[in-house]
C-alpha cells in the first residue's frame, strides 16, 4: 500500500505476471480520510522485465515529492507515479505498461475527473507514451526527450488545450 504519494488518496498496486514477460498490473486507489476504495483501474500490459514491479518503493510523487532524488537513466522512470499530468489541480498517476527498449519505458496514463474517478487518457498514453521529463505548468506543456537513433535524440513537447485534449506543439532531434 502506498500511503505516501499522495495528499489525499492511497494506492494499493499490485501485479501478476500472466506469461514471462506479460502481466497484469492492478492499480486500487482508496480515500484516505475514509478508508474507501474509489475504483480499480486494470492494466494488460505484453512486456514487462522480470525486475520491474519488484521494488514497491520504486514509485514517484510529483505531489508529495516522494523519490524525487531519483536518477531516471535512460528513459527508465518508476513502475508507478503520481503527478498532476493536465495542471488542473488533480493528482494523476501512470503505470509502465511496458517495459520499452532504448527509448525506455512506455507507460498508461490515468486523469482524474471532477467525480475523484480516473479515467485512461487515450493521448498520453497511445501519443505521448513516454514518461516527460519536464513538466512546465506555466505553459501546460509535458516534454519527452527520447533516443531517436544513435547520435540524436527527439524532444517533443505536448500541450494541454483542456482537461483531456492534447497536441502536439514542437517535435525537433537534438545531437
Amino acid at each position: 500500500m502506498h500511503k505516501n504519494l499522495s495528499k489525499s488518496l492511497d494506492y494499493q498496486v499490485s501485479f501478476e505476471r500472466t506469461k514471462n514477460d506479460s502481466c497484469i498490473i492492478s492499480v486500487t486507489v482508496i480515500k484516505k480520510d475514509s478508508n474507501i476504495s474509489l475504483q480499480t483501474v486494470v492494466i494488460k500490459s505484453e512486456f514487462i522485465f522480470e525486475k520491474d514491479f519488484q521494488d514497491c518503493a520504486f514509485t514517484r510523487s510529483y505531489t508529495t515529492h516522494v523519490n524525487d532524488d531519483h536518477n531516471n537513466a535512460d528513459n527508465q522512470f518508476e513502475d508507478f507515479i503520481v503527478a498532476d499530468f493536465n495542471f488542473d489541480g488533480k493528482e494523476d498517476f501512470a503505470v509502465k505498461r511496458d517495459s520499452g527498449g532504448n527509448g525506455g519505458s512506455l507507460y498508461s496514463y490515468f486523469i482524474q475527473n471532477d467525480n475523484e474517478k480516473f479515467e485512461l487518457n487515450d493521448y498520453l498514453t497511445n501519443t505521448m507514451v513516454y514518461f516527460p521529463i519536464i513538466f512546465n505548468k506555466k505553459k501546460l506543456t509535458l516534454t519527452t526527450l527520447v533516443h531517436a537513433n544513435a547520435y540524436q535524440r527527439n524532444r517533443t513537447i505536448y500541450k494541454c488545450d483542456s482537461k483531456t485534449t492534447w497536441k502536439i506543439v514542437s517535435e525537433k532531434l537534438e545531437n
